[in-house]
């Protein structure tokens, strides 16, 4: 019998297009606990209640979530959170589906059934996630009226559509890594959003991660989530690159009050020991 013919890029692509019109986007290995949490976060009606005992079904994402409320960015007080339930009053919604969501990426990055190569980019995936969800939460705050919670969320789910394109790409090594990379940017942003809504999130939080790699949106009356998350690619990138960032090139930081029209070194440095307290949060 003659082997399977190789899986083409243009075949991988036509998948991905099928995946999207039929809605098949479920992730890969997701931990069980934390695909039920965010189902649960579908309903309106979800309660705390239900959220603490899906949460302590797991021992390790208990431990993370433990981790995360006794964090410098989230504690409160002196005395150190032992109980899962003070910690999901203790963080709220928002937060606790960031935490639990950096988890799962942890967890996949550390699946020692995939090649070494493999987890090197879920690695690289995952650490994008908490520095984007970092500068989206630092700028949301400081420089909009948008929920800041919100806004690292965003930053965090911008990744899922490269994770999922990556892991299904896992099947197919006939796949260069080049013709994954074309891919990947042109793909990612679609599957980001299509994940997030069958996860229930909102509209707002939805449009962020499908326009996440446009520098030009037209001008909104106020800041939205997308902006947000769109400047915090944009210095996350030029931070990564140890490059100045020109601010007069980006009409969208100076939209935000991020730098002046005229200034040609746009940056967060002022913010950094904000940005170190959430990426330490959801790291840990």
């Amino acid at each position: 019998m003659s082997a399977a013919a190789p899986v083409t890029a243009a075949d991988f692509v036509q998948m991905l297009a099928r995946d999207l019109t039929n809605n098949d986007l479920e992730l890969p290995t997701f931990p069980e606990a934390v695909v039920r949490i965010q189902q649960a976060f579908q309903r309106d009606n979800v309660t705390a209640n239900e959220i603490v005992r899906i949460i302590s079904s797991d021992p390790a994402l208990a431990a993370r979530i433990l981790k995360t409320a006794n964090s410098a960015a989230v504690r409160t007080s002196a005395n150190e959170i032992t109980d899962v339930r003070k910690a999901v009053v203790q963080m709220g919604f928002k937060l606790l589906q960031s935490s639990a969501i950096s988890f799962a990426l942890r967890q996949l990055e550390r699946n020692e059934g995939l090649s070494e190569d493999a987890r090197a980019a879920l690695k690289d995936i995952w650490k994008e996630s908490v520095e984007l969800a970092a500068r989206s939460f630092v700028i949301a705050k400081n420089y909009t009226k948008i929920n800041a919670e919100e806004a690292m969320l965003a930053g965090l789910l911008s990744v899922l559509g490269r994770l999922y394109i990556f892991m299904k790409s896992i099947e197919y090594p006939d796949i260069s890594y080049s013709e994954l990379d074309e891919i990947l940017r042109e793909w990612h942003p679609a599957i980001a959003k299509a994940i997030a809504e069958t996860w229930n999130m909102s509209d707002e939080l939805a449009n962020a991660l499908e326009n996440q790699l446009h520098t030009d949106l037209p001008v909104e009356e106020k800041a939205t989530t997308a902006e947000v998350l769109i400047a915090a690619r944009l210095i996350y990138q030029h931070d990564l690159a140890g490059e100045p960032l020109d601010g007069t090139l980006f009409p969208i930081l100076q939209r935000l009050g991020i730098c002046a029209a005229d200034d040609t070194e746009a940056s967060l440095e002022e913010h950094e020991p904000q940005i170190d307290s959430i990426r330490n949060a959801l790291m840990k």
